[in-house]
């Protein structure tokens, strides 16, 4: 494929961040059942690269030596590769092409880099796609892909109230997981964790891409979905999924299922498996974030607290503006 060629079919790329309902919807969506290729929890190929980012020390990028820079890249190159065989083997053997991956997992280190330390962190280089020519990046793509390759794919951003996902990340962070052979040095979410400045700026990037009438980029609140059934058949029906074949309700996953899976998917996976259907527990409503913050207090004590309340405020103006673009039913 050449910058100026088109995908054979069409890309569905569902981009979210963490604990946002997101198996949730994959669960509804039913993949497995409808022709697309699979992929372990519906995508995280670049979930490699992103735990070597998180679990290391948190010096500058531009204090790294010329080793840590390229184990980094490598890393990087290697997800990107299994990301391209796995969209070049479901066009081969024609399957439907809709993969999920969090924002911030597609993130340039040194823009991240740059973020968490507030000054410039030197150049960076993207990433090399297969049978690709022009591999320039514009000011609005943060990820460390060209933005030739962002552009043949048809984007849906799933989002979620600050109050309701970065509580919810915490605690799940505070279990000590280990993933894949990752584990962090502290139990504590690093700054480029608790923004969505790397959505919005995705998103923005496709708005920019699209021509104006598009219904892409689509973007999804996790209320939305939990509450329209009608809204999620609408929005398969537009990312290239049949609608008919959709499920609102689930078998429970079996107790000696779970006990088999590594210990940070049993973590992040445990209200979905332990569900028959979708759980409305889970909206956030009309949600007071002041009298949230009075409970973050007690649950992770005063300082957390604090801290938990200024990463959710700091979120939502990003959120509200997301929020403004989401798919309804009119």
């Amino acid at each position: 494929m050449t910058a100026d060629t088109k995908p054979t079919q069409p890309r569905y790329w569902l981009i979210t961040s963490p604990r946002t309902a997101s198996n949730m919807l994959v669960k509804i969506l039913n993949l497995d059942g409808q022709g697309v290729r699979p992929a372990k929890h519906g995508g995280y190929f670049f979930l490699p690269a992103a735990m070597k980012r998180i679990t290391q020390p948190h010096k500058p990028i531009n204090t790294w030596t010329e080793e840590e820079r390229a184990e980094m890249r490598e890393v990087q190159q290697q997800c990107f590769n299994a990301f391209q065989d796995y969209i070049a083997k479901a066009e081969e053997e024609g399957q439907t092409i809709f993969v999920k991956e969090h924002a911030m997992l597609l993130n340039d280190p040194v823009k991240e880099s740059e973020y968490a330390h507030g000054h410039h962190m030197g150049e960076s280089q993207p990433l090399r796609a297969q049978g690709l020519e022009d591999h320039s990046r514009s000011k609005l793509n943060l990820t460390s892909l060209p933005d030739a390759f962002l552009k043949t794919w048809n984007p849906t951003f799933l989002i979620r109230h600050p109050a309701m996902m970065l509580p919810s990340y915490y605690r799940a962070i505070l279990s000590n997981i280990e993933v894949d052979g990752f584990k962090r040095v502290k139990n504590d979410l690093a700054d480029s964790e608790v923004t969505l400045r790397w959505i919005r700026s995705l998103y923005d990037f496709y708005a920019a891409h699209f021509p104006q009438g598009s219904p892409w980029p689509l973007v999804l609140d996790a209320d939305d979905v939990m509450q329209s059934q009608e809204l999620v058949a609408r929005y398969a029906a537009m990312a290239g999924l049949d609608p008919e074949k959709l499920r609102f309700t689930w078998e429970k996953v079996p107790q000696e299922a779970i006990e088999k899976m590594p210990a940070h998917e049993k973590r992040m996976l445990s209200s979905i498996m332990a569900s028959d259907r979708v759980d409305t527990s889970k909206l956030a409503g009309n949600i007071d974030i002041a009298e949230e913050a009075i409970k973050w207090r007690n649950e992770f004590g005063e300082e957390a607290g604090a801290k938990m309340e200024r990463w959710v405020r700091d979120a939502m103006p990003d959120y509200e503006y997301l929020r403004s673009k989401r798919l309804r039913i009119e």
